[in-house]
């Protein structure tokens, strides 16, 4: 089970242009490394007032890229306390380079930003609102999925997306092993 360690407070009001970006992404990423596996590290945003395409891109981008393709094991980033502008700017960024981030509202509520198709973001739904998910679940979830290979593929790109994680193996009957998937919240 993951656990959520104690937020990284972002600090300054305007957060733009790339070698601001470079400067946070080394402090979030060396923050990142001094953690234990199976982690979500918050980034707090609260402080914020502004942020452009080039800052979001160069560190939540590269952030959550170096996750996805699993150059970061085992931890993972959700932005919290973000306004209006903020979140929509980020999603923006994130859309444009197909890339996704779990936005945690201050009702504990969960939102996906950046770029994901509605069949993912219901799948991921159904993991916050079960805990956890296998193949079978999905194919309970779509009356027009039939295919368990499918179903798979469809966690396992959550898993690539770093919105989901592997926790384990379990039997099923009849024979065989499912893995079974928590979600990044």
């Amino acid at each position: 089970m993951l656990k959520k360690v104690t937020p990284f407070i972002i600090e300054s009001e305007i957060l733009s242009g790339r070698p601001d970006g470079a400067l946070l992404r080394d402090e979030v990423q060396k923050r990142l490394d001094g953690e234990p596996a199976d982690i979500i590290l918050p980034l707090d945003f609260s402080k914020v007032r502004v942020i452009d395409f080039s800052f979001t891109d160069e560190m939540l981008g590269r952030i959550i890229r170096r996750i996805s393709i699993g150059e970061i094991a085992g931890k993972y980033i959700v932005l919290e306390s973000l306004s209006d502008s903020l979140r929509e700017n980020i999603h923006i960024a994130l859309k444009e380079r197909e890339l996704a981030c779990v936005y945690v509202k201050p009702n504990s509520e969960t939102e996906i930003l950046g770029k994901i198709s509605e069949e993912l973001k219901k799948t991921y739904y159904a993991a916050v609102n079960k805990g956890k998910i296998t193949s079978k679940d999905v194919l309970e979830l779509e009356e027009n999925m039939d295919n368990i290979s499918a179903a798979s593929n469809r966690l396992t790109r959550l898993k690539e997306l770093g919105l989901l994680t592997k926790t384990n193996d379990e039997v099923v009957n009849g024979g065989g092993r499912q893995y079974v998937y928590e979600p990044i919240k």
